[in-house]
């Protein structure tokens, strides 16, 4: 796991983050701020809203997800199972959203790559736990794409997550 304090986090893009400074939205956060904050305050899901756009949002998984879900992951599991599914959604949509072969700004860095598997691993128990509990069907769902997602199965994630209810 990439400590948050570790310098290469600049390097890592994010929506409006690119080559180690702002690139557009003067408001873009600097992740590992924003999970120290959420260390301290994981039931703040307001913080973690606000975040995960510019981690992963219209399809895209930028390389600084790869960072933030071990430390996701972590966060999550302090929390009671009614209280993670933004979390364990959001790992599972940069599961089905990954293009690391996309270039640079959406490469898991091999520094990351062993931390990211391991985090898949600890998701999955906790969507699982967490599915128990869900009662919103649009919550059932985006649970259960990414459960398929991090079993090994993102296109049927895709497809789970698109479901409509009303249909």
């Amino acid at each position: 796991m990439l400590p948050l304090d570790d310098p290469r986090w600049r390097e890592l893009s994010h929506r409006n983050w690119r080559d180690g400074s702002l690139a557009g939205d003067p408001d873009a956060p600097f992740v590992p701020d924003v999970l120290a904050r959420l260390y301290e305050a994981p039931q703040d899901t307001g913080l973690f809203s606000g975040m995960w756009p510019y981690l992963c949002s219209e399809g895209t998984t930028y390389a600084a997800a790869y960072a933030a879900i071990p430390h996701i992951v972590r966060i999550a599991a302090t929390l009671d199972r009614e209280s993670r599914a933004d979390y364990l959604i959001f790992v599972g949509f940069a599961v089905i959203y990954a293009t690391p072969e996309a270039g640079d700004a959406y490469a898991i860095k091999e520094y990351l790559r062993d931390g990211f598997i391991q985090a898949k691993r600890e998701a999955l128990p906790l969507i699982l736990e967490t599915l128990e509990v869900a009662e919103d069907g649009a919550i059932v769902r985006s649970l259960l794409a990414g459960a398929a997602a991090l079993s090994g199965h993102p296109r049927l994630g895709a497809a789970v997550g698109s479901l409509d209810l009303d249909e």
